[in-house]
């Protein structure tokens, strides 16, 4: 079956390169480029590609917004990584978007094509030095999520909205001292001690749409 893909890249140069590399290979396809994640929406009204190669930062919608949106709009569609970025944030920000493979610029052509095949059969894959950042991506949901109840839940996400807490009392209708109350036990069942790592931690939990 034939690999039918869009790269997104802003670089103009280097997709037209890519475009003629992979355009060689018998069983894929490349179906159309993109700059961005904007224009890649436009596309896929045309298109529908099994595979999205895509670099992480771009203008406009970056790799990271592509993988969560295809995650839900176009889960059949997979999204393979290219950056130049090598990271342990950026992979596993990745990953936890939706992506299925991540590869950096700097590879071999055949270590490339063996990441768009076996996305294309449903698998994952990671350059090989982000190996230790792929199980240590696959072990987080073992560890156990701090319960919190449907309150503190909804606190959380204004807070990591960078609600303060007299703007929550006045949302929710609840008293400051009910809602700083709120706040305490919170930091309390996920042992953070400042608003940022509430944040950090309310993009995991609640997914922060």
């Amino acid at each position: 079956m034939t690999v039918k893909l869009i790269l997104v890249d802003d670089h103009n140069l280097f997709v037209e390169g890519l475009h003629t590399i992979l355009n060689d290979q018998i069983g894929i396809e490349v179906m159309a480029s993109a700059a961005n994640g904007l224009e890649l929406l436009d596309l896929m009204e045309i298109h529908r590609p099994n595979i999205i190669l895509t670099d992480i930062r771009m203008p406009r919608m970056d790799g990271i917004a592509i993988a969560k949106l295809f995650k839900k709009q176009y889960p059949k569609t997979h999204i393979i990584a290219l950056s130049m970025f090598d990271q342990d944030d950026d992979v596993f920000d990745m990953l936890e978007a939706g992506a299925k493979g991540y590869v950096v610029k700097n590879a071999e052509r055949d270590e490339l094509l063996r990441a768009i095949h076996e996305v294309h059969k449903g698998k994952y894959y990671l350059s090989p030095k982000f190996e230790g950042i792929y199980q240590r991506w696959l072990e987080k949901d073992k560890i156990a999520e701090p319960k919190l109840t449907r309150r503190e839940r909804q606190i959380l996400r204004l807070i990591s909205r960078g609600k303060t807490s007299q703007q929550i009392s006045e949302e929710l209708k609840l008293s400051r001292f009910t809602i700083d109350t709120h706040r305490k036990n919170i930091h309390k069942k996920l042992g953070t001690k400042s608003n940022l790592a509430l944040a950090k931690q309310a993009y995991k939990i609640l997914g922060m749409d």
